[in-house]
C-alpha cells in the first residue's frame, strides 16, 4: 500500500482530504446504527427499496411487478464485484457489454443487445444530464460510491426519455442514506501484472434523528500507469489520473415534501501513445485529454394527496476539455552539413523544411471544447380507481446543449446550441390482479429537426400463475442529427485531424423495437430461491447516420467527413438468465445472449453488412459463496464469441475485416469482513481478473498502427489487493 500511495504522487492530498472528510462525518455522527439493523456482514446501512425500479414507468414499482422488463444492479452486487466505477459495475449483466475502443485514450462504450454506445441514453436519477461529449469517457468517471443502483431498460425509450434512447436507457440512481455510515477504501493493482493502478475511495452518510435531513458525501481518486502489451513503446492501456468528489443533500420539511440538492466535480487526465514523458507534440502518437466536469441539480417533490403528486427540477452539467489528438511530432531535425559538399545543391534546405512542416502538423492537433448542458422538467402523477388502479403520468422537459469546439491549428471552430422541448403522457392501468398495460407517447421538437419527433410505446404484462410474468412491449426511439456525436474522439492513423459536418438534408434516425419476455420466480424447499427468464427482441433502425469521406485536397492535415442517412439496420435475438440462491451461503447467476445485427447496405470499406464488434453469442457464469463468518468468495467467467472487427490500413498495407477468437475471462475475488464493537468493520480483499489472460494478441505496432483495432476483454491478467474499513 505504501508503494501505491507513493505512485499516487500529487493525487495523494486529495486522498488524505477525503479520508479526513469521512472521518469527520464519523466523529460528528450522533445517531448510531441500532443493533440488528446493519445490512450484511459489513455493517453497511440498509438502503430503502433496493428491489424497487422506476425507469420503466417513471413510477416506483417492485422489479418483479414492473410491466416493463428492467434489469437491476444493486449496491450490494456492486460491492461484491469490487467495482471501482460504472464500467466495472456493468460487468456480468445479460445483454450488456462494455468495451474498450482505443489503445491511446481508452474510450469505452456500453452496448445493449449489440447496438453501439451512441444508441444508449445514459440517465442520472432519470434525467438526461450526460451530453454526447461527456459520454465519451463517462463509464470510467462515475465512481461506485455515487451509485445506489443501476437500472437497465432495453428497446426504444424515447417515449419517456427523448433522443438517443434507441437501444435503451441506462439509469444511474444515486445513493440516499437512511442511516449514518462511513467507509474508506484503498487498493493497489498490477495491470498486466506490471503497470501500477492505485485507487482510493471514500463516502459517508449522515441522517438526523427525525429522518428529515440526510447528507451523502463521496470521493475517489485513481492513478493508473500505461501498459504496453507488445513492448513496442506504444500503450495498449493508457495513463489515467482522476479525482471525483460530490455531495448530495436531502431535506423533508414535511411528510409530503422533499427537496434534493446535488453537486459533483470531476478532474481527469488521460493519455496514451508513446513517449508519455514528453509534451504531446513531441510524440509519434499522442491522445491526451484534460477534463473538468461540474454538475449540479435541484429537485422538489410534493405529494399533495395519495391521488396526486408532482416534482420539478433543474440540472446543469458543464464539461470543459483540453485535448490533443495528433501524430508525427517525434522529428529529428537534421544537422547542418560540415562542408558545402554535403548539401543538396538543388534543394539545400529541403531536409529542414520537411522536418519543420511535420512538426507544424503536430502542433495543430491541440483543441479546446466547452459544453454546458441545461436540463429542466416537471412531472405529475394522477392516480384513481376505475376498473382497477390507473395512473396517468404527464410531464414537460427541456434541454439546452451548447457546444463550443475550437481547433486553431486547423482553423476549425464549431459554435452550436441544440435545444429540445418535449411533452409526454403515459397511462398505466392495472386492469386486473393478473394484468397491467402501459400506453404512452412523447413529442420532441429538436432544433436540428424540421418536424417534431413522435415516439409512442405500448407494454402489456400478464400474471397467469403465481410467480410467472409475461411481458410484451413495442417501443420507439430517435436520434437527432447533431454535429457532435463522439466526433471529437479520433483514433489516429497518420496524424491527420478529422472534421465532420452534417449533410444539408440529414434527418433523424428512428427505431422500432418489439420484445417478449417470460419470467418465473419462486421459493423452493430447503431455503432455495429461483428466478429465470427468457427474452426475445427485435429492433429496426431507419435512416442510419453514416460518415461519408469527402476529403478536401487543399487541406492535407485534415480529413473531411459528411454525416448522411443511409439505409436501415436490424438487430434481433434472444437472451436467457437464471438466478438461484441458497440461504446466505450460495448464489449462482448466469446469462446468455444470442443476437444477429445486420445493415441493409454493405459498408463501403469492407463490403460487409455485419454490424461490427457485435459477437453473435456471449454470456457469463457467476458464483458467490459465504462459507463461514465474514468470508466471501466470488468467481465469474465472461465468455465472448467471435465477431467481425474492422482493421484499417496503416500498420497493415490495406483495410481488412478480421474475425476475433473466443475469449474466456475468468475472475476470482476473496474478501473477509471482521466486525468490531459499535458496528465498525475492516475488510481486506483480493481480486484477480482475467486469470487465463484471455486477451487480444495481435495489436498493431509502431506509429502507423490503427489504435481502434482493439477488441475482447478490457483488461489483461491483473491483480488488485486492498482494504476497506468503516461503520
Amino acid at each position: 500500500m505504501a508503494e501505491c500511495l507513493k505512485r499516487m504522487g500529487a493525487w495523494s492530498p486529495w486522498c488524505t482530504g477525503m479520508a479526513v472528510l469521512v472521518a469527520s462525518q464519523i466523529a460528528v455522527a450522533q445517531d448510531k446504527v441500532p443493533a440488528g439493523e446493519a445490512g450484511g456482514e459489513e455493517g453497511q446501512p440498509v438502503y430503502e427499496t433496493e428491489d424497487t425500479v422506476v425507469t420503466g414507468t417513471r413510477t416506483e414499482k417492485r422489479r418483479l411487478d414492473s410491466p416493463v422488463k428492467t434489469q437491476l444492479i444493486g449496491h450490494e452486487e456492486i460491492e461484491q464485484k469490487q467495482a471501482f466505477n460504472l464500467a466495472e459495475a456493468l460487468d456480468e449483466t445479460t445483454g450488456v457489454r462494455v468495451e474498450d475502443n482505443c489503445q491511446n485514450c481508452g474510450f469505452t462504450q456500453v452496448r445493449l443487445n449489440g447496438l453501439e454506445g451512441k444508441y444508449t441514453q445514459i440517465l442520472i436519477d432519470g434525467r438526461p444530464v450526460v451530453s454526447s461529449l461527456a459520454g465519451v469517457y463517462l463509464l470510467e468517471q462515475i465512481p461506485s460510491e455515487m451509485i445506489e443502483r443501476i437500472e437497465v431498460v432495453k428497446g426504444g425509450g424515447s417515449a419517456l426519455y427523448g433522443g438517443n434512447a434507441v437501444a435503451g436507457v441506462l439509469n444511474i440512481i444515486t445513493r440516499r442514506p437512511s442511516l449514518n455510515f462511513g467507509a474508506v477504501s484503498l487498493q493497489g493493482g498490477a495491470v498486466g501484472l506490471g503497470a501500477v493502478d492505485s485507487r482510493f475511495s471514500a463516502d459517508g452518510g449522515l441522517v438526523n434523528e427525525h429522518k428529515t435531513l440526510a447528507l451523502h458525501v463521496f470521493g475517489s481518486a485513481q492513478a493508473r500507469e500505461p501498459w504496453d502489451q507488445n513492448d513496442d513503446g506504444f500503450s495498449e492501456i493508457g495513463m489515467l489520473r482522476s479525482v471525483s468528489v460530490g455531495a448530495e443533500s436531502y431535506f423533508r420539511p414535511s411528510s409530503s415534501t422533499d427537496l434534493a440538492l446535488k453537486f459533483q466535480v470531476l478532474r481527469e487526465h488521460r493519455r496514451g501513445g508513446d513517449h508519455l514523458d514528453r509534451p504531446e507534440h513531441d510524440a509519434a502518437i499522442a491522445e491526451s485529454i484534460h477534463t473538468m466536469r461540474y454538475g449540479g441539480e435541484l429537485r422538489f417533490k410534493h405529494e399533495v394527496s395519495p391521488l396526486f403528486d408532482y416534482e420539478v427540477g433543474y440540472g446543469i452539467a458543464f464539461t470543459e476539455r483540453n485535448s490533443y489528438y495528433g501524430a508525427g511530432g517525434d522529428v529529428d531535425v537534421p544537422d547542418l552539413p560540415e562542408t558545402p559538399a554535403g548539401w543538396d545543391k538543388d534543394h539545400p534546405y529541403q531536409p529542414f523544411v520537411d522536418a519543420y512542416q511535420q512538426k507544424q502538423g503536430a502542433y495543430k492537433a491541440y483543441g479546446r471544447t466547452k459544453n454546458p448542458l441545461h436540463t429542466g422538467d416537471a412531472v405529475a402523477n394522477f392516480t384513481y380507481e376505475a376498473l382497477g388502479k390507473q395512473v396517468v403520468t404527464a410531464g414537460f422537459q427541456f434541454l439546452v446543449d451548447n457546444l463550443d469546439d475550437y481547433f486553431p491549428g486547423y482553423d476549425w471552430k464549431t459554435e452550436d446550441t441544440y435545444t429540445d422541448f418535449a411533452g409526454f403522457v403515459q397511462h398505466d392501468w392495472e386492469f386486473a390482479g393478473w394484468g397491467e398495460s402501459i400506453l404512452g407517447v412523447r413529442v420532441d421538437k429538436h432544433s436540428e429537426m424540421d418536424k417534431p419527433a413522435v415516439s409512442p410505446r405500448v407494454a402489456l404484462m400478464f400474471k397467469p400463475l403465481s410467480g410467472l410474468r409475461l411481458r410484451t412491449s413495442f417501443s420507439t426511439g430517435f436520434r437527432a442529427p447533431q454535429v457532435f456525436d463522439e466526433d471529437l474522439h479520433i483514433t489516429i492513423i497518420g496524424g491527420q485531424g478529422q472534421i465532420t459536418t452534417n449533410d444539408p438534408g440529414l434527418g433523424p434516425e428512428k427505431s422500432y423495437s418489439v420484445a417478449q419476455q417470460v419470467e418465473y420466480s419462486t421459493n423452493l424447499a430447503h431455503g432455495w430461491s429461483l428466478r429465470a427468464g427468457l427474452n426475445g427482441f427485435f429492433s429496426l433502425i431507419r435512416n442510419q447516420f453514416v460518415l461519408d469521406e469527402q476529403d478536401d485536397p487543399n487541406t492535407p492535415d485534415a480529413i473531411e467527413f459528411v454525416r448522411k442517412n443511409r439505409g436501415r439496420a436490424t438487430v434481433y435475438g434472444a437472451e436467457a438468465e437464471i438466478h438461484a440462491r441458497w440461504k446466505r451461503l450460495l448464489e449462482l447467476n448466469a446469462g446468455w445472449t444470442w443476437e444477429r445485427a445486420r445493415n441493409a447496405e454493405p459498408d463501403p470499406d469492407f463490403n460487409s453488412k455485419t454490424v461490427y464488434r457485435t459477437p453473435e453469442t456471449y454470456g457469463y457464469l457467476e458464483a458467490l459463496l459465504w462459507p463461514v463468518g465474514g468470508l466471501e468468495i466470488r468467481t465469474s467467467l465472461d465468455v465472448t464469441g467471435p465477431m467481425d472487427v474492422p482493421h484499417y490500413a496503416g500498420f497493415i498495407s490495406e483495410n481488412a475485416l478480421e474475425r476475433s477468437p473466443w475469449f474466456f475471462d475468468w475472475d476470482l475475488g476473496v474478501s473477509y469482513t471482521h466486525s468490531f464493537s459499535d458496528h465498525i468493520y475492516i475488510k481486506p480483499f483480493l481480486n484477480a481478473r482475467n486469470l487465463l489472460n484471455s486477451y487480444q494478441d495481435d495489436f498493431d505496432t509502431g506509429p502507423n498502427r490503427d489504435a481502434g483495432y482493439i477488441y475482447g476483454p478490457r483488461m489483461p491478467r491483473s491483480l488488485w489487493a486492498g482494504v476497506k474499513c468503516g461503520f
